[in-house]
């Protein structure tokens, strides 16, 4: 069913505007919100195994597996901002936790017992097989207990639902007064996306359902009574292997033969910190 106002303010003044071959976007003409109001039936449906492991040149992971240590040192330097947000540790609620990453490096930092809700069965499975409180759900639908955590965390999460609000409102209920959520997004505003407009990588049909700029999350997040809002750019650790194998997307024999190049010299898995086009953001229960 289209959803023809807007996630944020619930306008219903919009304008569309061309996202890539066949696909169209929904632009708030009120706040600047962006949105899919086309979106499947069953946004879950398509976190199965191959998600994780996969050819499609946009969508899910061509290897999650192989990026597991990288990223593993991205969500460390994550959970340490977190540290110094917190004055230390506490409570740990990761949201679309997939396979289990950002946990098993909070248990190595010493925080207690951090618990993981993912929708995906088979991550939820493979995550509770390396001995992590996985658990199967969203923050609609958990056994989770209101003002128990001090840190929620949403990492390239919140662009997958529909209902924004309704989600950081949800997690607002789960934090104690005092604790943080932690966001993180593709930047729809950013130079990334002015530069490559619909080539832009995280335009992504069926799978990114909204689409957040520095304005619209804070917005998003003061709207859901979240105070001490802060948003800006943000950086991940990414391997040489990795990027190019995402850049066969724009051209695929010309990095096909770069990715070959760097795995014969052993340079593939040189490891840079980049600005991709995402953005972080925090808010904190008052």
């Amino acid at each position: 069913m289209p959803k023809n106002h807007c996630p944020l303010c619930h306008a219903n003044k919009f304008n569309y505007y061309k996202a890539g071959n066949d696909y169209l976007l929904a632009k708030c003409s009120e706040c600047g919100m962006v949105w899919d109001n086309n979106p499947p039936a069953n946004p879950t449906a398509i976190y199965q195994e191959d998600y994780y492991n996969n050819d499609f040149p946009k969508g899910g992971y061509s290897n999650y597996f192989q990026g597991m240590k990288i990223n593993s040192q991205t969500f460390r330097k994550r959970l340490l901002k977190a540290e110094k947000k917190l004055s230390g540790q506490g409570l740990l609620l990761d949201v679309g936790c997939a396979l289990g990453d950002c946990l098993e490096q909070a248990k190595d930092l010493g925080w207690d017992n951090p618990q993981g809700l993912e929708v995906s069965e088979y991550a939820v499975k493979f995550a509770q097989s390396r001995g992590l409180s996985v658990y199967q759900g969203d923050l609609f639908d958990h056994n989770l207990e209101p003002n128990s955590f001090d840190l929620i965390m949403l990492q390239d999460t919140i662009e997958h639902t529909t209902d924004p609000i309704a989600q950081l409102t949800a997690a607002y209920q789960l934090l104690k007064p005092g604790g943080w959520i932690f966001i993180t997004t593709p930047n729809v505003g950013g130079f990334w996306q002015k530069l490559l407009g619909s080539l832009w990588y995280h335009y992504k049909p069926t799978e990114h359902l909204t689409y957040f700029s520095l304005d619209t999350i804070k917005f998003a997040l003061e709207k859901s009574g979240f105070s001490d809002v802060e948003s800006k750019p943000t950086s991940n650790l990414m391997s040489l292997g990795y990027i190019l194998n995402r850049l066969k997307y724009y051209q695929q024999i010309l990095f096909s033969f770069l990715l070959s190049i760097s795995q014969f010299l052993n340079l593939d898995k040189l490891v840079f910190n980049l600005w991709i086009g995402e953005l972080e953001a925090w808010g904190k229960k008052s």
